[in-house]
């Protein structure tokens, strides 16, 4: 048997201790079997802003947030770079002005 335990828990990036983590887990596991599908509640219940389960590294992780998460900044691309294409081909079409609907060929007289 593996001295790793298959369930881990991390808060605020931190990593939680196995036996920590097993206890969170145990907690979070008995909050959701009362309240199915309400890991917000658990979170709030519990002081922390987001708790979220995931699995990485062939184990169950617990991702708790007490904090906001810092917003994902963009990309940044070397100065002279152009953006990678669009899928299906280059710029979209420019739209017609004048109307909402688009001609529909010859008229009939």
């Amino acid at each position: 048997m593996s001295d790793r335990s298959n369930l881990a828990a991390s808060i605020d990036g931190a990593p939680l201790a196995d036996e920590e983590a097993r206890d969170l887990w145990t907690r979070f596991s008995r909050y959701m079997d009362e309240h199915r599908g309400d890991m917000a509640g658990f979170a709030r219940e519990n002081g922390y802003v987001s708790v979220t389960p995931t699995f990485e590294r062939g184990r169950a992780l617990l991702v708790v947030r007490t904090t906001e998460a810092p917003p994902e900044k963009p990309a940044q691309r070397p100065s002279g770079e152009k953006p990678a294409p669009r899928p299906g081909g280059e710029k979209p079409a420019p739209r017609r002005k004048g109307g909402s609907k688009p001609a529909r060929g010859r008229r009939r007289r």
